[in-house]
């Protein structure tokens, strides 16, 4: 049974680059490590073209992030002979953005999420809204009332849940070590227990 990591955190934290830099370094050591997000399910291209065109409050648009957010984890049961796997966001992040950013019921949200695997860890990449905006373009933290709602969700969330905090103003370097300790650790006591 593969581990499974995700990495939450808003746009431009750093998440994709840390997952990029970890796999490198575990395929180096010779176990089987590879990445899953939303634009890895079906259709993702043609869904995401259709979320483009509904503004970000949308139910309907939130709802699609959903049904691509479920079937990231159907390309998760299907991957075989992994060792280590790492979702670049997922339930956490449809909670954040669309519960606490566009008000959707969270009862609503989480129920939808109940039926999901949770991962064996849960990283939250965390930076001021100044600096990730400062590094990414995004549409959806144009606006700073909303991405503050998000950033504030993301943190509810983190100390409902423990998630793990990553200091995400680090360098990528750093937060890569920081990261990959965690997951040795996690990969030595799922082989004792095994």
């Amino acid at each position: 049974m593969p581990l499974v990591a995700v990495l939450e955190g808003l746009p431009g934290c750093g998440k994709t680059t840390a997952i990029e830099l970890m796999i490198r370094e575990l395929n180096a050591e010779g176990l089987r490590a590879a990445a899953v997000d939303i634009d890895t399910a079906p259709h993702a291209s043609i869904l995401r073209e259709i979320t483009h065109t509904l503004p970000l409050e949308n139910l309907a648009r939130s709802m699609i992030f959903w049904a691509m957010r479920i079937m990231q984890y159907d390309v998760i049961q299907e991957m075989r002979g992994m060792d280590v796997i790492f979702m670049d966001r997922s339930w956490g992040s449809a909670l954040a953005f669309d519960g606490y950013g566009n008000g959707v019921s969270l009862v609503f949200l989480e129920h939808i999420g109940a039926s999901l695997a949770q991962p064996d860890i849960a990283f939250l990449f965390s930076a001021p809204l100044e600096v990730v905006r400062a590094r990414k373009k995004s549409r959806t933290m144009q606006d700073i009332a909303f991405a503050r709602r998000v950033e504030q969700g993301y943190a509810e969330l983190a100390a409902e849940h423990g998630w793990i905090l990553v200091d995400a103003t680090q360098t990528p370097e750093s937060v890569k070590e920081h990261c990959l300790a965690i997951i040795h650790a996690a990969l030595a006591q799922q082989k004792l227990l095994s």
